[in-house]
């Protein structure tokens, strides 16, 4: 991988390390989602779900750790940044046996190994180029992480377009396929990392108030329609448009190992002082295989 788009991630992790609490409102949200998907998964035993993937944590401040552990036997923490996941679980020392890290790791693999040659169409490239296109679309990529019951991808789409956005400009001629190959990429290898009947929580940002000045002051309800309202106006993160992320969820849906059902959840904004976000997420359970019907002698009297 290389270093220069691991550190642009590293520096993030660090410049927002000390702001856990500008994330309570967000993290109050993911955490709803969270325990509400464990409850129903668990049944009415009371019991723990057995494992938990979390795409992108970092620093782990949008997450509530200590009831996560409440609710799942291990915690798979999945990154980049492999001295945030650490630190977050030094800070956990007596539940350490219950963490799984694996980072350093490229949740769009290849993403972070290519450079700009290699998204090139040109003729001499072209077949290269479709090869690369093909892997970032592919379900394979996160290595080590087996199937857990709940898999959350936790605003690591919008990073993953930025990692392109360095490689190449949205008026490059791969720009457009880029972006959907590592869209549909992700919410393949999510569902790959569930078992069947498990559950998927995407969560992404859609927005910002740089472009959009009055999430600042927009209330819980009022987040519905001003997100349809800056989604009609193209307003939004490259790649991050919930009709389109629907649409390819619907897609996915006609494969065996794809979504059962598909949940929208409501928007909310999460407020981090100078700049506030809008958020949406999506609840994916996945189909679990029907077994075939057993055979019968056709035999008649």
């Amino acid at each position: 991988m290389r270093s220069d788009l691991i550190q642009t991630h590293i520096d993030r992790n660090r410049e927002t390390e000390c702001l856990s609490e500008a994330y309570t409102g967000h993290r109050d949200r993911i955490m709803q989602l969270i325990t509400s998907t464990a409850t129903d998964l668990a049944g009415t035993g009371g019991q723990q779900c057995s494992s938990i993937v979390l795409l992108g944590g970092g620093n782990c401040l949008d997450l509530d750790l200590p009831a996560v552990l409440e609710l799942f036997e291990v915690v798979h923490l999945v990154d980049l940044d492999e001295t945030a996941v650490r630190s977050v679980v030094n800070a956990h020392s007596g539940q350490k046996n219950r963490f799984r890290i694996h980072a350093p790791a490229d949740i769009a693999e290849p993403l972070l190994s290519l450079t700009s040659r290699d998204l090139r169409p040109e003729e001499n490239n072209r077949d290269y180029c479709i090869q690369v296109l093909q892997a970032l679309s592919s379900e394979n990529g996160i290595a080590d992480v087996p199937e857990a019951d709940v898999v959350v991808s936790l605003c690591v789409l919008s990073q993953m377009i930025d990692s392109l956005s360095t490689l190449i400009r949205e008026d490059h001629p791969t720009f457009v396929n880029a972006l959907k190959s590592l869209r549909v990429g992700h919410l393949r290898r999510m569902l790959s990392l569930l078992r069947p009947g498990g559950v998927g929580i995407f969560v992404s940002d859609i927005v910002s108030s740089d472009t959009a000045e009055q999430l600042k002051t927009a209330t819980t309800e009022q987040m519905p329609e001003l997100v349809q309202t800056l989604v009609a106006e193209k307003n939004f993160f490259s790649a991050t448009n919930p009709s389109v992320v629907l649409a390819e969820l619907n897609v996915l849906s006609r494969l065996e190992t794809g979504p059962d059902t598909v949940h929208t959840i409501d928007p909310w904004k999460w407020d981090m002082g100078e700049r506030a976000y809008a958020v949406y997420a999506f609840r994916i359970q996945k189909k679990i295989p029907q077994s075939p019907a057993p055979e019968t002698d056709d035999v008649t009297d």
